[in-house]
């Protein structure tokens, strides 16, 4: 299933979906695609989801709070949900919730998530 939204890149990869978000703005009609490939890829398969977040440059405490929310309800059915290219303010609101468990289940993949910082 390799598919594209407007805003939205949707691909099969080994053992997951992967998702990358292609636009650089968080707006309402891109949450709500998102939300429904979300809802989509949850109800309809088994994989686990992993999402490329590295084209924006911030990411707003609400969207993330469906994130983890959605990284929540995976848990429960035994997937994850793994965040790529969390920028680093992010970084460091899961970390002082505990919440990095949550979207980063192994310490390699914590290592391999980490945004490259533009300098």
């Amino acid at each position: 299933m390799a598919k594209k939204t407007k805003y939205l890149n949707v691909r099969e990869i080994q053992n997951a979906y992967e998702i990358v978000i292609s636009t650089k703005e968080v707006h309402a009609e891109m949450e709500e695609e998102l939300d429904s490939v979300m809802h989509m890829l949850f109800f309809q398969t088994r994989s686990h989801i992993q999402m490329d977040l590295s084209n924006l440059p911030y990411l707003p405490i609400t969207l993330l709070t469906k994130l983890l929310n959605m990284a929540r309800d995976l848990r429960l059915k035994k997937r994850v949900l793994v965040l790529n290219g969390l920028t680093l303010s992010s970084y460091h609101y899961l970390k002082r919730f505990g919440l990095i468990r949550l979207v980063f289940p192994s310490e390699a993949i914590l290592r391999e998530s980490h945004r490259v910082p533009r300098g």
